[in-house]
């Protein structure tokens, strides 16, 4: 789920000055999924649905992100457990995005150097099936050698109940309250 988007990050200077980096839906290397263990089976979401920006932090600037994840494209394999999912579990109608809006961006050293994977402390908030919560997700950026592309790796947890989504269940089988959200995002110069 959004999850995620949640997720997730942002930023940096390498040399650049404040950037601005654009997340688009037609990039097929962006990815966001849920995965969900039940007693029987793990059911994985994914959508490449995903789309926003974000700001490299300058002198001037902390940076910024907002990231936006179209809820009702997330795909788990099988067209009647998506149409259940959406319908009564994420109520895609009403809430048909998740956003993670960047609140704090900590990179070590203060900048990131081109080519590498930096692993940088990130806070914001993630909006959710109507509910608002801080999180603190694990995330890596990378910003590329020719400073075009910045990728950003992120995963967190996501308890159900703290966004008043209903656990679902089917016949004996329960999934779990929590979902972990892996996010892959390359974000555009």
């Amino acid at each position: 789920m959004k999850l995620f988007a949640l997720l997730i990050l942002c930023a940096c200077s390498a040399g650049f000055a404040a950037e601005t980096f654009t997340i688009t839906q037609a990039n097929s290397e962006n990815l966001v999924s849920f995965t969900s263990d039940a007693p029987l089976e793990e059911i994985v979401g994914k959508t490449r649905m995903v789309s926003g920006s974000v700001s490299l932090p300058d002198a001037t600037s902390p940076g910024q992100a907002e990231i936006h994840v179209d809820m009702a494209s997330l795909d788990t394999g099988l067209s009647l457990r998506n149409k259940h999912m959406r319908e009564n579990h994420l109520e895609t109608d009403t809430y048909p995005e998740a956003v993670f809006t960047l609140s704090a961006l900590v990179i070590p050293g203060g900048t990131l150097t081109p080519g590498a994977r930096t692993e940088v402390n990130v806070a914001g908030t993630l909006a959710l099936h109507g509910q608002t919560r801080v999180i603190k997700p694990s995330a890596f950026l990378t910003l590329a050698q020719d400073g075009k592309n910045l990728t950003i790796e992120s995963s967190f947890s996501v308890l159900l109940q703290d966004y008043q989504i209903k656990r679902p269940e089917f016949l004996v089988m329960k999934l779990s309250e929590e979902q972990k959200i892996d996010v892959k995002l390359v974000a555009t110069r």
